[in-house]
């Protein structure tokens, strides 16, 4: 199983710790970070896509003009534009990256966030027409004659492109907890990413729901998750930096709070840069993932090896979305820990701590390199493993 290391591309060096200030958007931060990605073995970056958020084309296009063999994750709403001109759109960023683009389709997990756009869709309506929105695009990428189409969603007449991907197609990422959204998205993806790390019963579970649903399809499956990492030289001062992470969690709701009264009040908006802190838009906000997290802060705060629910706890009353748990330790301690996903089938993680660039090159320099090689010792095993049993079986 190859293991993909990704990454969050944003548009400005921030995260859920950081004070209030700077711009909104900072082009020199996109390539400084596209280039630390790109330098510190990760494989991939997401570049986020919301109501409120910097167009992610752009700002993949510029990334790739000044990378060398960073891939990207282009999150996508269908709805906006004409998924035969979204065909166009990948295959040309995928043609002067040199092969590099991937599309990460969101359908909304927010009504009123979508409302923001203009899309009145229910999320029923808007997983089913993202599954014909991709069945086009990936139509569009392989036609050599004109295609037409009459559906529910989309109907057009001959269209056909001029460029297309550089491997033939592009890899479709895929998410949602729904059984709508595991029908569909074993229809048409190629990539299924399950929300931020849960403990390994419910993460066993959560796996063996999207391979059932895959396997109902007989299409080849990968599956990822993101992981939100907290690392130390040593245990203690790893678990250091968590209880200041806590702490500075709880003064950024403050601030959140302060400016949300004060909307309420008449007094501004509930806006702070680069989000809005209004709850009733929070992109994630709400659903049964809410109530995932929220169980798990009510529980213990250690599971497992080193799965951490202090962040969700701090994180409850944000109107940004909650936190999932975090892994806390060393790199040696906390690759290990993700090998236990990556034993049960996930190969793909997209690490996150919350100093953005900093971590980048902590990241690069000592976990990343323990995880590729805990994954080829762990992979060599099962390959010798399945030969012996081949072995026993054919005697």
């Amino acid at each position: 199983m190859s293991l993909e290391i990704l990454g969050v591309l944003l548009h400005r060096n921030a995260s859920e710790v950081s004070p209030p200030g700077g711009p909104s958007f900072d082009v020199e931060t996109i390539g400084t970070l596209a280039r630390a990605f790109d330098e510190n073995g990760f494989d991939r970056v997401l570049i986020l896509q919301n109501s409120y958020a910097p167009d992610p084309f752009a700002i993949a296009s510029y990334a790739a003009a000044i990378t060398r063999r960073l891939s990207f994750m282009v999150a996508h709403r269908p709805g906006f534009i004409a998924p035969t001109m979204a065909a166009r759109m990948f295959a040309t960023l995928d043609r002067l990256s040199g092969g590099r683009a991937g599309v990460h389709v969101i359908t909304g997990a927010n009504d009123l966030e979508l409302a923001c756009d203009g899309d009145y869709h229910t999320k029923d309506e808007r997983y089913r027409r993202s599954g014909e929105y991709v069945e086009i695009m990936r139509r569009v990428w392989a036609a050599r004659e004109p295609v037409s189409h009459a559906g529910d969603w989309y109907r057009f007449d001959r269209a056909l492109a001029e460029i297309r991907p550089e491997g033939g197609a592009i890899p479709v990422y895929w998410g949602g907890a729904s059984p709508l959204a595991l029908e569909v998205g074993a229809q048409v993806a190629d990539v299924y990413a399950i929300g931020g790390l849960k403990p390994l019963a419910q993460m066993e579970d959560a796996a063996a729901q999207v391979k059932a649903a895959w396997a109902a399809t007989g299409r080849p499956l990968r599956l990822q998750t993101s992981a939100r990492v907290i690392l130390g030289e040593t245990e203690e001062q790893a678990w250091q930096a968590a209880r200041a992470v806590i702490e500075q969690l709880r003064d950024t709701a403050a601030m959140q709070q302060a400016k949300i009264s004060e909307a309420d009040a008449g007094k501004g908006e509930a806006t702070g840069t680069a989000m809005r802190l209004d709850p009733r838009l929070a992109t994630t906000r709400g659903g049964s993932g809410r109530e995932e997290l929220e169980a798990l802060a009510g529980g213990s705060e250690l599971i497992d090896k080193r799965l951490w629910t202090g962040i969700t706890r701090a994180s409850i009353d944000f109107s940004t979305p909650m936190l999932p748990p975090a892994l806390v330790g060393t790199a040696e301690q906390v690759a290990d820990a993700l090998m236990d996903y990556y034993a049960m089938g996930i190969g793909g993680f997209l690490l996150r701590g919350f100093d953005l660039l900093g971590d980048i090159a902590v990241h690069g320099r000592e976990l990343i390199p323990r995880l590729r090689e805990l994954a080829a010792r762990h992979d060599e095993k099962s390959g010798a493993d399945l030969a012996a049993a081949g072995s026993r079986v054919s005697a």
